[in-house]
């Protein structure tokens, strides 16, 4: 990790914490120190993405002459820089009471983290992953509207229409008002309109007609597409409950599960499945 010079107070301060937050700890090579400083040490690795911890030895001069300008007293203290300006000050016993607390005000969540996740598996085409990504960081906190509503894009991108009209419903005023939710809103019930398509009713008719299995692949992707995910499951498994060994049926129920992270439907249907395998 960085030790405060003369040389480099520009950089690794001012410059540095344009990036990311940059922890600057004052000390001495004594005993009252010593805690914080293990503290610190252990906490703030140079792996770190997000804070950058920079030592301060009080006995140099260059430390005591920036100790000063920012009217320290005493040591052990720690202040925190953030695009280019002191942000936030701990000294004493603080530092290590206060440390976990203060580091979280600058690193992203684990809600946050499977969120970036999600997108970045939206952005290399993977809208399954996308999707089960942002279920999780959705459990991990349902008051995080952010996380609601690319969950919920998500969930119509992939046709979880019914999940999605779950988790959009009963809206708090503020988010009831914001243009995000008013456009997954009209998203949703274009997605909803087209369940009821003239295709999907003439499929119906025709598989009611004429059951086999050809016609009710073609219907269940058809129900799929129409955002009917649990309807084509409940078509595909009851052709397994007459027969296991239809492979392509068994496949496309399987194909239909994958696309179902975070729905609780995935899991009964898979016990549903190896309750008639086992």
């Amino acid at each position: 990790m960085p030790q405060l010079t003369e040389q480099n107070v520009r950089e690794v301060l001012i410059d540095a914490s344009m990036q990311k937050a940059v922890f600057l700890y004052f000390f001495v090579d004594a005993p009252e120190c010593a805690k914080a400083t293990q503290a610190l040490t252990s906490a703030i690795t140079d792996s770190n993405e997000y804070i950058s911890l920079v030592t301060a030895d009080i006995s140099q001069p260059v430390a005591q002459a920036v100790a000063m300008q920012m009217g320290l007293q005493s040591v052990p203290a720690l202040i925190v820089f953030q695009n280019g300006k002191p942000v936030e000050a701990l000294q004493g016993d603080d530092i290590t009471a206060h440390l976990q607390e203060t580091m979280n005000k600058y690193m992203p969540s684990e809600t946050d983290l499977k969120l970036r996740e999600a997108l970045q598996d939206e952005a290399a085409g993977d809208v399954s992953a996308a999707c089960a990504k942002a279920a999780e960081a959705y459990k991990l906190d349902n008051k995080n509207l952010q996380a609601k509503h690319i969950y919920a894009r998500l969930l119509i991108a992939t046709k979880n229409l019914d999940k999605a009209k779950e988790i959009l419903d009963n809206p708090g005023r503020e988010e009831s008002e914001s243009s995000e939710y008013q456009d997954l809103l009209s998203a949703l019930n274009l997605a909803l309109k087209a369940q009821d398509s003239p295709e999907l009713a003439n499929l119906a008719a025709e598989y009611k007609q004429n059951p086999t299995d050809e016609l009710a692949l073609k219907y269940a992707a058809a129900l799929v597409n129409a955002g009917k995910k649990a309807d084509a499951l409940e078509l595909l498994f009851e052709l397994l409950k007459q027969d296991l060994s239809k492979a392509e049926v068994k496949k496309t129920f399987l194909d239909i599960l994958s696309t179902m992270a975070g729905d609780p439907l995935q899991g009964k249907y898979r016990r549903r499945l190896y309750t008639l395998m086992y």
